[in-house]
């Protein structure tokens, strides 16, 4: 399993915890939307660092954690701004929408080895 995979994997997972973190908050609230919105932060975490990590090739292994960092911490600052303005679950539920949805695109368009009577 590539980092692309393993990144979308991580998205999708963690994009439906903060989507159902919002579901049960107005539905019965209690400790398991906690438990949501921390599985879906560490788990859209790992997502974000993994595709920061993906935007740079491999031949600079100190420019790919760079660029990893920078880029989860950019995602990071932008999710705390929209917070301030509008309440944490919804913010974290629409992120999460938008993670599910980058991720299923990810998953769908994965690149697999040619078959047939032309494939290398």
């Amino acid at each position: 399993m590539g980092l692309r995979v393993a990144a979308a994997l991580c998205g999708l997972v963690g994009g439906l915890a903060w989507i159902s973190a919002l579901i049960f908050d107005r539905a019965t609230g209690g400790t398991i939307v906690d438990v949501l919105t921390w599985t879906g932060m560490f788990l859209l975490g790992v997502a974000t660092v993994s595709a920061g990590a993906s935007l740079v090739s491999s031949s600079a292994f100190w420019l790919k954690i760079l660029v990893a960092c920078c880029f989860a911490v950019l995602v990071g600052s932008v999710l705390a701004l929209l917070s301030d303005s509008v309440e944490d679950l919804v913010v974290y539920a629409a992120f999460g929408a938008v993670a599910l949805v980058v991720s299923v695109t990810v998953l769908l368009r994965v690149e697999r080895a040619p078959t047939g009577s032309h494939a290398r």
